[in-house]
């Protein structure tokens, strides 16, 4: 990952101010990812900001914040560091519930396990969820790295229920009254009862036309609420439908390789009978295209793009059931192209196609600039002209942004896996957080997380009795797949424990299981009514078996004022000469004598020679698998300081570890 940073005035804030955009009313900096290619589609690399010319409507923005993320490097690959929000490529597998077959499925779901396997980076974020005409859209998963999360949802996207009825219903309506009226051995005159049942069909086969037709404006409805919802993610999301269509009909009017229809309509007219023309059924109903622009606004604004993968596979226009038939799927192309996507027609090209769709996207350009908030939930238009570029050259960028206003309960589900994703500071709830190292025998290392929560400002002017707490914790590996996760929802009871948050906070213990290797541990906390947010981070190593290895410097905690949560039945391993003491996650600032424990596997405590700064009083004890380290700071710290420990050992490289002084 090439990172081209700038001297420009907002340059290194654009990560924490994207948070602020999420805790205020203000808009105060806009990020536009920005993706460039020549003419033959390949991503052009070394672009500047002077490159670039950004109208907010009709206002020139000045760039005031520039990165550049390629995501060919090998850097881009690795998972630990985070990537700005703004970059990261999002995608959502949106499974069809309305117009899906059963016998569709397996098609569907093995197009999406490609994808996820196969396509995909390590570092890419992919969501599920599914929309049903009748109950909107529903989120399965959030947007994560976690590709067993998103497997086990793909396996099982939804009940098998009806898929869509109502077309089944039209066909067959239709086909049983042309039996009727073919039927023989009837007594009636065939031309009266042919043409009797032929107004009947026309009647019936409108009335189900409408319904059919509100049932795709719902569906086109749900739609543009799931790219509302998304505009909580930052960067470019690309939905992947996986639907076989509906009618094109609702929406575009005839095929125009309907021939027998346009004859009959056109004998209709010619004999007077004006009335007869659907014009709608023609040339498509226009309340229905309203609504399919107002659905591409929204994506655009969301930046959202949205393509189609047809699930129902190869079409064939002619089976021996029916004889000759018109078998589209111009409702896909409906659907996406207004959003800048495409339709996959066959899953044995999704690879290609979206290899190719990948590749375009390599090298994303994130284009930062200053806006005053003016009107909360405001729809901005956004252009981006290259300035400089080869010829040819195309550029492809949101369309607009909205200026910040109340999130509803999908969008903070969003926001928060977004915060978790991307390192997003927050400045509700103040978290810090510890994490060490406990390597176990024939398994996964015990990996406690201490948090601590300050729930003061909160406080201030809460007003109810319960004060709840949600606590989230995730490991990513080294390539950004989480590898363990707790999740933690409490509720304190404030006439009880009130004066101790207020004085302590809440220190939370939950414990992770780890197989070897280098981890990030990203927690968010909400506090109250769910709008304070906290996050923090703790970077851990988790040694292989049987090597030397520092496990953790921890703070011991001798006077703990905090709400304690412990929320693992594991083994306490914070433990001197079997004597438990309490974690804390940083040393305080000019505070009396403080006491850390240096945790050091697989060196007796006589085999181990340190060095700290600032200096500190060294007791050695025995443990099980090493030594443990009591360490005692005897001058108060100053805030801002760390203390640092250097473990010499002969024979091997010195071991380091470190932790922050915190006010």
């Amino acid at each position: 990952m090439k990172h081209a940073r700038f001297a420009l005035p907002f340059a290194l804030l654009a990560a924490a101010a994207f948070g602020q955009v999420r805790e205020t009313v203000n808009v105060h900096l806009v990020e536009v990812p920005v993706n460039v290619v020549d003419a033959n589609g390949n991503p052009i690399r070394g672009l500047k900001p002077e490159n670039f010319e950004v109208l907010d409507g009709k206002k020139k923005r000045p760039v005031a914040a520039f990165d550049t993320i390629d995501f060919a490097s090998a850097e881009s690959l690795k998972g630990v560091s985070p990537l700005n929000p703004a970059a990261r490529r999002s995608f959502l597998l949106l499974f069809d519930l309305s117009y899906s077959q059963p016998n569709s499925l397996d098609r569907a779901r093995t197009a999406a396990r490609t994808f996820v396997k196969e396509i995909v980076q390590k570092r890419d974020l992919v969501a599920v969820a599914t929309i049903d005409v009748d109950h909107g859209f529903r989120l399965l998963t959030a947007f994560t790295t976690d590709r067993q999360l998103t497997a086990a949802a793909i396996d099982e996207p939804f009940s098998f229920r009806s898929a869509d009825p109502l077309q089944i219903a039209n066909t067959t309506a239709y086909d049983k009254l042309d039996r009727m009226s073919n039927s023989k051995g009837t007594d009636v005159d065939a031309g009266v009862i042919g043409d009797h049942m032929k107004n009947l069909i026309e009647l019936a086969t409108k009335a189900n036309e409408e319904f059919v037709r509100r049932r795709v404006e719902k569906e086109i409805g749900a739609l543009d609420d799931l790219a509302r919802t998304l505009r909580a993610v930052a960067g470019r999301k690309q939905i992947v439908l996986l639907s076989e269509g509906f009618d094109p009909k609702a929406l575009v009017g005839r095929d125009a390789r309907d021939i027998t229809n346009d004859q009959q309509e056109l004998a209709q007219v010619s004999t007077g009978a004006i009335w007869r023309a659907d014009v709608d059924a023609r040339f498509g109903n226009t309340a229905s295209q309203t609504l399919l622009g107002r659905m591409a606004r929204t994506f655009r604004g969301s930046d959202v793009v949205m393509h189609a993968l047809d699930i129902r596979g190869v079409r064939v226009q002619n089976d021996v059931v029916d004889g000759a038939t018109i078998n589209s799927n111009q409702g896909l192309y409906a659907l996406t192209r207004p959003t800048g996507g495409e339709v996959f027609q066959n899953s044995n090209d999704l690879g290609h196609d979206f290899a190719k769709l990948m590749h375009q996207q390599e090298v994303v350009y994130v284009l930062g600039f200053r806006a005053p908030a003016e009107q909360p939930g405001a729809f901005h238009e956004l252009t981006v002209r290259p300035v400089g570029v080869p010829k040819g050259a195309r550029i492809s960028h949101r369309a607009g942004y909205y200026e910040s206003g109340g999130e509803s309960r999908q969008e903070r589900v969003l926001t928060n896996a977004e915060i978790i994703m991307n390192d997003v500071a927050q400045s509700g709830v103040r978290v810090d957080a510890l994490a060490a190292a406990f390597p176990q025998r024939g398994g996964p290392a015990q990996v406690p997380v201490i948090l601590q929560i300050d729930c003061s400002e909160t406080l201030k002017n809460y007003l109810g009795e319960l004060l709840p707490v949600e606590i989230f914790l995730y490991a990513f590996d080294a390539d950004g797949i989480v590898r363990d996760r707790a999740y933690q929802q409490i509720a304190l009871d404030l006439d009880k424990v009130g004066a101790r948050l207020r004085d302590g906070g809440v220190k939370y213990y939950g414990s992770l299981a780890l197989p070897e290797g280098a981890y990030a541990i990203k927690a968010l906390v909400r506090v109250g009514d769910g709008t304070r947010r906290g996050f923090a981070r703790a970077d851990v190593v988790v040694p292989r078996a049987g090597d030397v290895a520092v496990t953790g410097l921890v703070p011991v905690d001798e006077h703990p004022r905090a709400v304690m949560i412990k929320a693992s039945a594991d083994d306490d391993p914070f433990q001197v000469d079997g004597q438990r003491f309490v974690p804390g996650v940083a040393g305080r600032a000019g505070a009396g004598p403080q006491k850390f424990a240096l945790f050091v596997r697989g060196l007796a405590p006589d085999a181990v020679n340190v060095e700290t700064t600032p200096d500190a009083r060294v007791a050695r004890h025995a443990a099980d698998d090493g030594s443990v380290l009591l360490l005692q700071l005897e001058a108060p710290p100053a805030a801002g300081a760390a203390l640092d420990v250097v473990v010499k050992r002969s024979g091997g490289p010195d071991m380091r570890a470190s932790i922050p002084i915190a006010q």
